[in-house]
Order: C-alpha cells, then sequence, then structure tokens
C-alpha cells in the first residue's frame, strides 16, 4: 500500500484525511503544484517550487517548509513508495478553522503524493489528440484559474465537456476571444517551423520549464494572442503538461489541424522535452 506525506508524517494513504474544518475543504482556499520525478530526481524543482509559493503568496498562505524541505519530502516519499518514476503533487490548505471565511491564525495544512498518473493512452502519442473549445472562459483575474488553487471547477467542467463531445482535451478561450491552454497543459502552435507560445497562460512551473528547454535548444518561441481561427489555421497544435509531456492536438471542434496527425516539430519537441527530463 502506498503512502501520503501529511505534515511532515508518512502516513498509508487509507488512513490519510483531513479535519472536515480545513478551510481547503470548506473553502477551496489552497494551493498545489505538481511536477515529475525522473530516475530519482526532480528536473526543475525550482521552476515548480517557484510557482507554488508565487500561488500562496497571492491567497496570503505561509508555507511552513522550505524550498529544499519540500523537495527532499518528496524524494523520500517516492523511495517510500518504490517509485524511482512519479507523479508527485503538492497540496497546500489553509488550515482548520470554524465554518466562518475568517482566514486568520490558521496553521496551513501541507500534504504531497506520489503516484502514477497518465491522462491519456501512450497509444495516443504519435497520432495526437481530438480538442473542442470550452464553453467557460479563462479569467487570470480570478486566482482560481491564474494560479494553481484548490478552486479548480473551471477544469473539471472543461474536461466534462470535451467528454461529452468524444474528446479527450479542452482548450480554454479568454474574455477577449483568444485562445489560452488546456485543462492539461499549455499551449503551442507551429507555423512555418516558428514555435508560437498562446499569451494569456496561468502561472505554473511548467511553463516555465519548457520555455528554458526551448531557449536550450535556440528555439525560443514568440509569445502572442491566437483566436481561433488563427488556431485552425496553424501547420501544428500541441500542449505541453507536467503529467502528459508533450503530445499533439490534431483536430479541434472538428476542424483538422495541418496533415491531421502529429507534425515532425510537435514530436522532436517530445524528444527533446523528454531527454532533458532526464538529463
Amino acid at each position: 500500500m502506498s503512502q501520503v506525506w501529511v505534515n511532515g508524517r508518512f502516513l498509508e494513504k487509507i488512513h490519510a484525511s483531513i479535519n472536515v474544518f480545513d478551510h481547503g475543504f470548506l473553502y477551496s482556499d489552497g494551493v498545489w503544484e505538481h511536477f515529475r520525478i525522473v530516475d530519482s530526481r526532480i528536473p526543475a524543482f525550482d521552476c515548480h517550487a517557484h510557482s507554488l509559493f508565487q500561488a500562496a503568496d497571492a491567497l496570503g498562505i505561509d508555507i511552513p517548509y522550505s524550498h529544499l524541505e519540500l523537495q527532499s519530502a518528496a524524494l523520500s516519499l517516492a523511495k517510500e513508495n518504490q517509485r524511482s518514476d512519479a507523479y508527485v503533487r503538492i497540496i497546500v490548505t489553509r488550515g482548520v478553522g470554524t465554518l466562518g471565511p475568517d482566514p486568520r491564525k490558521l496553521d496551513p495544512h501541507v500534504i504531497i503524493i506520489a503516484e502514477e498518473y497518465h491522462p491519456f493512452p501512450r497509444e495516443l502519442y504519435g497520432h495526437g489528440l481530438h480538442g473542442v473549445i470550452a464553453p467557460l472562459s479563462l479569467d487570470l483575474e480570478n486566482p482560481a484559474h491564474r494560479y494553481r488553487t484548490l478552486n479548480q471547477l473551471h477544469i473539471v467542467q472543461a474536461k466534462r465537456y470535451a467528454l461529452a463531445q468524444g474528446c479527450l482535451e479542452a482548450l480554454f478561450p479568454t474574455r477577449t476571444g483568444h485562445i489560452a491552454s488546456s485543462t492539461e497543459g499549455c499551449l503551442f502552435a507551429v507555423q512555418h517551423d516558428q514555435i508560437v507560445m498562446t499569451a494569456g497562460q496561468p502561472e505554473n512551473g511548467t511553463l516555465d520549464f519548457i520555455r528554458n528547454v526551448l531557449d536550450a535548444l535556440h528555439r525560443t518561441p514568440i509569445e502572442q494572442p491566437l483566436t481561433l481561427a488563427q488556431l485552425k489555421m496553424m501547420d501544428e497544435v500541441f500542449i505541453v503538461g507536467t503529467a502528459c509531456g508533450v503530445i499533439g492536438i490534431v483536430r479541434i471542434d472538428n476542424v483538422v489541424i495541418g496533415s491531421g496527425t502529429e507534425g515532425l516539430v510537435t514530436r522532436s519537441i517530445r524528444d527533446d522535452f523528454e531527454r532533458f527530463m532526464r538529463s
């Protein structure tokens, strides 16, 4: 039976629980970040730790552990669960309070989970995903949309909508009518071999990491807003996510993107991404 790490202690996951008065449960008042452990290492942990602490600062939550302590705890948990490769999620809640929303004098709770998680079947890599445009707009003025907070209902609803349409992925429009990101990752496109990163994406560590990877490869993307019409005209569209890695979007709202299968640039970036993860 695998274990989780809760406030400095290892617990069997079936025995791990939170208090029903925890404001993370009552008000979705908390933050999280995820990353991968690869070959008993955490690639680009600084990017992910920065994202976690940035989100916590935005909500006024003081995480009671340092970057190094969280890194050590995650690696120790993976080792305890006998995993050299793992998907890790760090969750920080405001802590236990009353039924009211008063956030003062609460002690944050920190939970770390290290399991396997693959959002898409492996056989789809190389073929690509079908996507739809989510009916909900992304609003980066809303902390729940800008950061990884415990309120991710917009992502759940978008995923439900995609599945109901026979697709595995949904892309988020913004209030300005541009397409920003997806439920599982950061959104990129390719036109004439130029990589385009869509503007207006939520803050997350994976976005910082893939920027660093592309810079190191001298393939720095340009960042610009893209409308749905522009996105559908691109040669390739792909997402980059912590759990899913790099995978192409080959159809959006029943419109075929490029050749209708994953493009050469997408496959090349996936190879480079995985190489950097293991280097």
